[in-house]
């Protein structure tokens, strides 16, 4: 049976939003009736096949084009421009093709009598379900444009907190890819032909005979060691494929010294901006976490989170109450929490929660690149030097006994 949407008057004043299944859309204007409400429409939503459909012939765009489609578009309707007039300058405006695609089959939607959070539905690979839920709360409450503004805002500093996540990580990966790469080559190619100048040489400096091992060993060895490796990646990737191996490396993560802080701090600061975003927006507190769970990166905190909502919403716990049950939430978080909850601001709290661990992932982003900058360059260095030095002083010996 088909699904249908509906908005009805309670009482005089309040508005509510749901889905009913219904044989026709008689047949679900007469249930909407029998609830004791008063429709003001009631429209079938579109199948999930015809969603996916969709979807896939439109493409998706990127992550840039949306939060730059919600600016926009969030911008026009706070000038008081009608919905569909600015979805067709939105199209006009966008550089790229599938975002133009999406934003002209939205607007075909929104022409056909959708809402707009119906139309963002059909295009689950552009807009989450957090994205939809927030522009129906939106739409509910008569605040689309300054929902949208919020949207767009919060998927920017999402962006930049990844963005520092990103930069961390990859200095340091790619001085160690370098060196790994150019001690490999010297040990495995390079060597191997200089060696030949020692072989008739006796008493070898120590440094010298230890390399000379490790270069044969590479050198006769190296498909062989590629091979495990390889097999030892897929084996790897085999074990994070599974739920149980995935969560492991994610708990071993944050124990890492300092790294793990930080990436801990990079997804509270994410789920606090996140749920306090759609607590504001007047969305209801066990919907928003279960939404939230889909946002935390890290499983062993994707499972607090979930424990959290069982807490609220089965066992009617407060919610700071939940977040110091649960494990992974610094102290902080829990008092904070609290204080909002106490005041009736929970939403304010989070949000300045979030702001405080995104202050601190951006300090610790430009610590450690600061830090580990000349670590690596180090490292590699020592390595080449002692490459260099082993076979110098094979050379020094011998002419200082001419």
């Amino acid at each position: 049976m088909p699904t249908y949407r509906y908005r009805a008057k309670r009482g005089p004043d309040k508005t509510v939003d749901g889905e009913i299944v219904a044989d026709s859309a008689a047949a679900a204007v007469a249930r909407v009736d029998a609830m004791g409400l008063s429709p003001i429409w009631v429209r079938e939503t579109a199948p999930a096949a015809d969603r996916s459909g969709a979807a896939a012939r439109f493409g998706r765009a990127g992550t840039r084009e949306v939060t730059i489609f919600t600016h926009q578009l969030a911008s026009l309707i706070k000038a008081g421009v009608p919905i569909l007039r600015a979805l067709s300058t939105v199209s006009e405006q966008t550089d790229s093709a599938a975002m133009g695609r999406v934003v002209d089959a939205l607007r075909k939607r929104v022409q056909d009598g959708g809402m707009l959070s119906e139309a963002l539905q059909e295009h689950p690979k552009c807009f989450p379900d957090l994205y939809v839920s927030m522009v129906r709360a939106g739409e509910s409450a008569g605040a689309l444009d300054t929902v949208l503004l919020r949207i767009a805002e919060t998927r920017e500093r999402d962006e930049a907190v990844r963005r520092q996540v990103q930069t961390a990580m990859a200095y340091p990966t790619l001085i160690m890819v370098v060196g790994g790469v150019t001690v490999f080559v010297l040990l495995a190619f390079f060597l191997p032909r200089v060696a030949g100048l020692f072989r008739d040489v006796r008493d070898l400096p120590l440094p010298t005979r230890i390399l000379l091992g490790i270069s044969d060993a590479i050198a006769t060895g190296w498909p062989w060691m590629l091979l495990a490796a390889g097999l030892a990646l897929a084996v790897l990737n085999r074990i994070l494929a599974m739920d149980k191996g995935r969560l492991a490396a994610d708990r071993l993560k944050l124990r890492i010294p300092g790294l793990g802080k930080f990436l801990l701090h990079a997804d509270l600061a994410r789920l606090a901006r996140t749920l306090g975003l759609l607590l504001e927006s007047g969305v209801a507190i066990d919907r928003s976490l279960g939404l939230c769970a889909g946002v935390v990166r890290n499983r062993a905190l994707k499972l607090a989170v979930e424990e959290i909502r069982t807490l609220v919403v089965q066992q009617g716990l407060a919610f700071a109450s939940g977040v110091r049950r649960a494990k992974l939430f610094p102290p902080l978080f829990a008092n904070m929490t609290a204080v909002g909850e106490e005041a009736g601001r929970l939403d304010a709290a989070l949000l300045d929660i979030a702001s405080f661990y995104e202050r601190d992932c951006e300090q610790r982003g430009r610590m450690a690149t600061s830090l580990l900058e000349p670590v690596m360059i180090l490292v590699v260095g020592a390595l080449v030097g002692f490459i260099v030095a082993a076979m110098l002083l094979p050379v020094f010996r011998l002419t200082s006994g001419l």
